[in-house]
């Protein structure tokens, strides 16, 4: 029998026998903050800060000495770049003050002071595209020694071509540019040595994606006559099947990068000397089985930062979940550095900053989501949140919280690993084997987050279960684990998925006759996919998935043009291959109802894809609701829109499972 428990007339939970009530979309609309691009000045931290009840409006915020953080872009400014659609990148300081991407022209301003108070107005660095139907976008900088000039990436589109180089942007305004590197498909990550002779970068050409196979280089930098130069490009690591990322210098002139030539992406030092040879050979500061780097969807990744002491101080992930360490040299320089766990509060962790002796993480805790926290090197001092919680709200009651637990499905394939979360507060006890959403994530080199999210929260609190699973190709287990999906996505990873839900139900967790599957993005492709392929669900909601791989690799944007030839293989030789494992070509073979969720502007899964697929499953008279959200893009960010989205997708589950009312008992008694 259910628990005793009413609602509101418009639906929403009071609570029952004293717990609070359960998340509201509108809450958890409000409440998605996006943080991202987390580094110092040198005395403090600044970081970009997405808020979805101001229209996801990205602005950089700055930490102000103990009191509550400031905004210092000015009011209706957005820093966002588009470089690779996914942006990254777009903001940074320098000698001469902040350099930020305008979200809305990509050009790039400077802003003299960071005081609030102060209204001078951004000055543009760069020029306006030369005509209305070209665009020239930038991200991911570096100053030189003078601060005259940033490097930084520039992504250029014109008559049908995007190209990729990194140039040299004077900062005084005149709104030069100096060409300095090209001839790759792609460059990333330029960083400039703290005494500006060195340049260090990473490139990768198609049909690679930087995580399969890329280069760092190095070249001399000179900025003594009247454009920066640089001399003498040679390849430090890399190449050869390794990917290569976050170069980084030191203080004393030392390169530190990350590469997965073992297996798994390990921390590498290179001397000055070793940084002037050709492909120098080195070993890795530690030998582990674990991951210091993850996919560089977003330009700007940094997870790895200097010390004062020079130890360095990184992301570790391992075992499903990041660790912040600290890895100090060997007495005499040679061998293994020590490993040291630096406690604080989050269980993943997408950036790491020091400024002077500060420490900061950006991350999610068990029950707090992309906040930024000032953290002691030895974790002695503790740890201080420096972002502020959207509308001064503090951390949910715990009793409404659930928790991600690590789960591993046996499966004929091998071990896939997971997370689960049980319904939680009044509704826990609704039932003793709870409905089964399943949670695909994107990428697909994505993987699942042990931390806080309110969108698990939401459901979780009205008696579903969730679970998210690290199918074959998710990033986090080292190489091959990430490349085990090549050939086989929209199989493997439906398969991983399927099998996960069952050994759930298996173990009596979860209710085997009521279970749904929900994707986003490339996670789209695998949810409908489980409803072609098997009978384990009895529904799928897509948010801006992926129906048609043949459409996905004629109309996507260049920086995943060529990413199917190695999920799925190289055009036209496995056209066959493509259209069997569309959705769109299999509308007859799926029984279940849908739920399409899309934003009409969005450039990586164009909404033909949502539309074309819609009118063939009413053409073969299945269930598809389509909504689609005009100004939405790859990924929504307004707060309307996440609301709408969250109560139609409960509406969904709701019909798909019988439920007549939240936290009711999910069989109808």
């Amino acid at each position: 029998m259910a628990n005793e428990h009413t609602t509101t007339g418009d639906g929403r939970s009071t609570g029952d026998g004293g717990w609070p009530p359960a998340l509201t979309a509108a809450a958890v609309a409000a409440g998605k903050v996006s943080r991202g691009g987390l580094h110092a000045d040198g005395t403090r931290f600044l970081w970009t800060e997405s808020r979805p009840s101001t229209g996801g409006r990205p602005v950089v915020v700055a930490d102000a000495a103990g009191r509550p953080p400031v905004d210092v872009t000015p009011a209706g400014i957005g820093v966002r770049s588009r470089v690779h659609e996914y942006g990254g990148g777009a903001a940074w300081t320098t000698p001469v003050g902040l350099v930020y991407v305008d979200q809305d022209d990509q050009r790039l301003y400077r802003l003299d002071s960071l005081d609030p108070a102060d209204t001078t107005d951004p000055v543009p660095l760069t020029p306006p595209a030369p005509d209305p139907s070209a665009s020239i976008r930038y991200a991911d900088g570096s100053p030189t020694a003078s601060g005259r000039w940033v490097v930084c990436v520039e992504e250029r589109h014109a008559a049908g071509v995007t190209s990729h180089r990194l140039v040299a942007v004077a900062t005084d305004g005149s709104q030069r540019t100096v060409p300095l590197v090209d001839g790759s498909d792609f460059v990333a990550a330029p960083r400039v040595s703290p005494g500006g002779d060195r340049l260090a970068w990473v490139t990768w050409d198609h049909p690679s994606m930087s995580w399969d196979d890329s280069e760092l280089w190095v070249a001399t930098l000179d900025e003594s006559g009247d454009g920066p130069t640089v001399a003498g490009r040679h390849r430090v690591a890399g190449g050869g099947g390794c990917s290569v990322g976050q170069p980084h210098w030191t203080r004393r002139g030392d390169l530190l990068s990350v590469d997965d030539r073992t297996g798994w992406w390990l921390p590498y030092l290179l001397t000055g000397a070793e940084v002037d040879r050709d492909d120098p050979r080195t070993d890795p500061l530690v030998e582990l089985e674990a991951e210091f780097h993850a996919p560089d969807w977003v330009l700007g990744q940094r997870t790895l930062v200097e010390a004062p002491d020079g130890s360095v101080v990184g992301r570790m992930h391992r075992d499903g979940t990041d660790h912040l360490v600290r890895l100090v040299a060997p007495a005499g320089g040679t061998g293994a550095w020590s490993v040291t766990p630096i406690p604080q509060p989050c269980v993943s962790i997408a950036g790491v900053a020091a400024a002077g002796d500060r420490l900061a993480v950006l991350g999610s805790t068990p029950t707090a989501a992309s906040v930024v926290v000032e953290v002691g090197l030895d974790g002695g001092r503790g740890h201080r949140r420096l972002s502020v919680p959207v509308g001064g709200a503090g951390e949910p009651d715990p009793r409404t919280v659930s928790t991600g637990r690590p789960w591993v499905a046996d499966t004929p394939a091998g071990p896939v690993p997971g997370l689960f979360w049980a319904p939680v507060g009044a509704a826990a006890g609704t039932a003793d084997r709870p409905p089964l959403v399943v949670f695909c994530h994107g990428g697909p080199t994505g993987a699942t987050d042990p931390g806080y999210d309110p969108v698990v929260q939401f459901f979780t609190g009205r008696g579903l279960a969730v679970a998210a699973v690290d199918y074959r190709g998710s990033s986090g287990y080292g190489r091959a684990y990430r490349q085990a999906l090549r050939g086989g996505w929209g199989v493997l990873d439906v398969e991983d998925c399927t099998a996960f839900a069952g050994a759930l139900a298996g173990a009596d967790r979860v209710d085997g006759s009521r279970m749904a599957i929900r994707g986003t993005s490339a996670g789209g492709l695998t949810a409908l996919g489980a409803l072609v392929d098997s009978d384990r669900f009895v529904g799928a909601a897509s948010w801006y998935g992926v129906t048609d791989l043949e459409a996905l690799a004629a109309d996507t944007h260049e920086f995943e043009a060529r990413y199917l030839d190695g999920l799925v293989g190289p055009l036209p030789a496995t056209l066959d291959e493509y259209r069997r494992r569309s959705p769109v070509h299999r509308a007859a073979d799926i029984d279940g109802a849908l739920l399409l969720l899309q934003g009409a502007d969005d450039p990586v899964v164009p909404l033909t894809q949502a539309e074309g697929f819609a009118a063939a499953i009413a053409d073969h008279g299945g269930q598809c609701e389509l909504v689609v959200f005009a100004g939405e893009s790859h990924g929504f960010r307004r707060a309307d829109t996440i609301e709408a989205c969250l109560e139609a997708e409960l509406g969904f589950y709701h019909r798909l499972f019988a439920l007549h009312g939240e936290g009711q008992d999910p069989g109808g008694s």
